[in-house]
C-alpha cells in the first residue's frame, strides 16, 4: 500500500481517536469516492466508516453544529483534510456574513478542492462581490454572481450528455467517468466550461479512464 493511504487512514484514526469524528467521517467519504483505491486500503476505509457509523450511533460523538468562527479558522489549517472538511461544511451555510474571511482565504493558496466548494457556493448564493484566487501562480478575479456554478454550466452538462452515450452499455465506468469530470469543472471555478469545449473534455476525462484501467490491469 501506498505511503500516502498509510498516511490518510493514519490521519483518519487520529482524528478518531481525538474525537473529531465530522473530520474522520469526511475523510473516509472523500477516499472512498476516489475514482481508483487500492483494495488493501478500500478494505480498511470501509472498516472506518462501519466504526464511525457505530460511535455515533453509541452517541460518542455528539455532531451539534460547529460554530461558523471555527470553521473558518480551520479554512487556514496546513493540513489539507482540515480545509476540505471546513469548506464542506461552510458551503452548506450562508457566507454574506463571512466574505472578507473567505476572501483573505482565497488570496492566500488555498487547498484547490476546499477553494472549489467555496466558489460553488459563493456562485450558488449569488454573491455579489468581488474576489481573488490564487492558484498554481496565477490569479483569478471574479464577481460572485457572475459564475455559472458546475451543474449549470453549458460545457459540463454537454460533457456529462457525451459521457452517458459513450458509456451506456458499461453504468459503472460512467460512473467514474462522472467523478472524473466533476472533479474537473470544480477545480476549473471560477471559470467554466463553454458547449463548444465539451467533445474535447469527454476526450479527456475518456483518456484518463484508459490510464486508470490500464494501471489497475499492471497491478493484478
Amino acid at each position: 500500500m501506498s505511503g500516502y493511504y498509510d498516511e490518510i487512514l493514519s490521519e483518519i484514526r487520529e482524528a478518531m481517536a481525538e474525537g473529531r469524528y465530522s473530520d474522520a467521517e469526511y475523510m473516509v467519504r472523500r477516499e472512498l469516492g476516489m475514482p481508483y483505491i487500492p483494495a488493501e486500503a478500500e478494505a480498511q476505509l470501509q472498516q472506518l466508516k462501519k466504526d464511525l457509523a457505530y460511535a455515533l450511533s453509541e452517541n460518542k460523538a455528539p455532531r451539534g453544529e460547529e460554530a461558523s468562527e471555527d470553521l473558518l479558522a480551520k479554512l487556514n489549517s496546513d493540513k489539507p483534510h482540515v480545509q476540505l472538511a471546513a469548506a464542506d461544511s461552510l458551503a452548506d451555510r450562508n457566507l454574506r456574513s463571512c466574505t472578507d474571511a473567505i476572501r483573505e482565504w482565497l488570496g492566500n493558496k488555498p487547498q484547490p478542492e476546499a477553494a472549489a466548494l467555496i466558489v460553488e457556493a459563493i456562485a450558488e448564493q449569488e454573491i455579489a462581490e468581488e474576489f481573488t484566487l490564487k492558484r498554481d501562480g496565477l490569479e483569478y478575479t471574479f464577481w460572485g454572481d457572475a459564475v455559472v456554478p458546475v451543474m449549470k454550466s453549458g460545457g459540463f452538462l454537454r460533457t456529462m450528455q457525451l459521457l452517458e452515450e459513450c458509456y451506456a452499455k458499461e453504468p459503472s465506468t460512467f460512473q467514474l467517468a462522472r467523478m472524473i469530470l466533476v472533479h474537473k469543472a470544480y477545480l476549473y471555478l471560477p471559470l467554466s466550461y463553454e458547449e463548444y469545449e465539451a467533445e474535447s473534455l469527454a476526450e479527456e476525462v475518456e483518456a484518463e479512464i484508459s490510464g486508470l484501467m490500464d494501471a489497475s490491469e499492471k497491478r493484478k
